[in-house]
């Protein structure tokens, strides 16, 4: 109970510090504009169910919608990123202050758990709503920092992932709550008329990005990546050029800039490209016949299954359906396979030939060990945090790159991934190498002491050092 108490004594310091540091904002024009790809880096955000990242289609919508005002106005684009990057939340803001923007946009995509029908598009401005299901949202935006290594530290001990730590933000007061409305209904329409998305709306919510941002600020969520037909609708090339004018307009009217036309899209593929699903080396298909008769894929008998693939062996032929990189795609195709009729079919997996193959120093990769005849006691312990993400993968699972030790510690609705478990710093150090070479860029290393408890890496060194 004191550690909550100190910990929001400190949080509310931060909170009025903030408050008390607010952009100019009168009749001038728009001048400048910041534009916030969510999450990036080591946290993927949200995973659809053909393994789309959140990180990557934020990435491209940010990108395309800054190119649309920089071409149309004389407003200055500035991102919080342009690569695939980790960014701390408070640096997304301190970004935005720091150029006194007039704007922050921050762009996300949605999910939900067990519940793949949910569909649509809302728009967020700060504040704090009772409604239980905008705070989840908030919640699972929020969590992203515990990717960062002084999360602690940077807000005031705020957990992210705790409800009643949300009280304080009842003293925030947001200067800019009728401009930021403003946008977010504009740009709801948008999304409502342009983009046929379902509109859920203009919310309040304690994001923390927006909470530091001392400008009018948004945040949008353009879909539900839980929801199928909606993944592929945010994976798209065409999807996102329709999202990125849609937000365009919504920011033109208020602005005062001179909306765009819907460009021709009709040459723009419709499905996932495969550059934004999860890489795997294994492929799922559905074997739902075999025959010695040589049928084409367009046979009316195939019913017009999708991806179908035949393959001979000796004086038969094998037919598959589907290039599914997760089980559960997997399972979604079967059930439609038999519907169609094909009441054998089954489930086959098969190597993923665009996959490129580890490079031979990360295959086998096991931690450094004691020798079996030395007993080493530690009162220390140092793994390797590589991955944040609200979607909960099995130990053996490829998207983990098969790294050593591998722990999960589950934080509310979020998964921390971590690697190794070390009882040395320059252990550890190796293991953060591996790490990153397996693509895991932003990894960083925590301590713990015996018992569990977290602690820093310089009282870990001092502990280490008195052994």
């Amino acid at each position: 109970m004191k550690k909550l108490y100190v910990a929001t004594i400190a949080f509310i310091h931060l909170l009025l510090l903030t408050v008390n540091y607010q952009h100019s904002f009168g009749e001038n024009p728009v001048k400048v504009v910041v534009i916030d790809a969510g999450h990036g880096g080591n946290d993927p955000g949200a995973i659809g169910i053909s393994g789309v990242k959140e990180k990557d289609i934020t990435l491209a919508v940010a990108l395309k919608l800054g190119a649309l005002i920089e071409k149309n106005s004389d407003v200055k684009v500035v991102y919080t990123r342009k690569t695939d990057v980790f960014v701390e939340l408070f640096k997304r803001a301190q970004i935005a202050n720091n150029h006194h923007a007039d704007w922050f946009i921050s762009i996300h995509c949605n999910s939900v758990d067990k519940n793949n029908v949910v569909s649509g598009a809302e728009t967020f401005v700060m504040g704090l709503d009772k409604a239980e299901n905008n705070l989840a949202i908030a919640q699972k935006e929020n969590s992203a920092i515990l990717s960062e290594r002084d999360h602690e530290s940077n807000y005031g001990g705020f957990d992210p992932t705790s409800p009643e730590a949300y009280i304080v933000f009842s003293l925030y007061q947001n200067k800019y709550r009728n401009q930021s409305i403003n946008m977010a209904a504009a740009i709801q329409s948008e999304l409502k008329t342009t983009c046929k998305r379902q509109d859920r709306g203009v919310k309040e919510a304690p994001f923390l990005v927006l909470w530091r941002s001392a400008m009018p600020s948004i945040l949008i969520e353009t879909g539900f990546l839980s929801n199928k037909s909606e993944e592929t609708y945010l994976a798209t090339e065409k999807g996102q050029t329709e999202l990125s004018v849609a937000i365009y307009n919504g920011f033109a009217k208020v602005t005062k800039l001179e909306s765009l036309k819907m460009p021709d899209l009709s040459n723009l593929a419709d499905t996932i490209p495969a550059s934004v699903r999860t890489s795997s080396p294994v492929i799922y298909k559905v074997q739902f016949m075999t025959s010695s008769k040589e049928l084409k894929k367009t046979d009316p008998e195939l019913k017009n299954l999708p991806d179908i693939e035949i393959e001979k062996a000796g004086n038969v032929f094998k037919y598959t359906t589907g290039n599914c990189i997760t089980p559960a795609e997997a399972r979604t195709l079967l059930t439609r396979v038999k519907n169609a009729g094909f009441s054998d079919a089954f489930i086959v997996t098969s190597k993923n030939e665009d996959k490129e193959a580890l490079p031979e120093k990360m295959e086998n990769v096991t931690p450094s060990l004691p020798p079996d005849n030395m007993v080493v006691e530690s009162n220390v312990i140092y793994r390797v945090q590589f991955m944040v993400s609200a979607k909960k993968l099995e130990k053996n699972d490829p998207e983990l790159k098969n790294l050593p030790d591998i722990e999960i510690e589950k934080a509310n609705n979020m998964h921390k991934y971590m690697a190794g478990n070390c009882q040395t710093h320059s252990e550890a150090k190796k293991v953060l190498t591996k790490v990153k070479e397996a693509g895991f860029s932003d990894a960083f290393i925590v301590a713990y002491k015996k018992d569990g408890m977290k602690i820093t890496l310089q009282e870990a060194k001092e502990i280490e050092n008195k052994k």
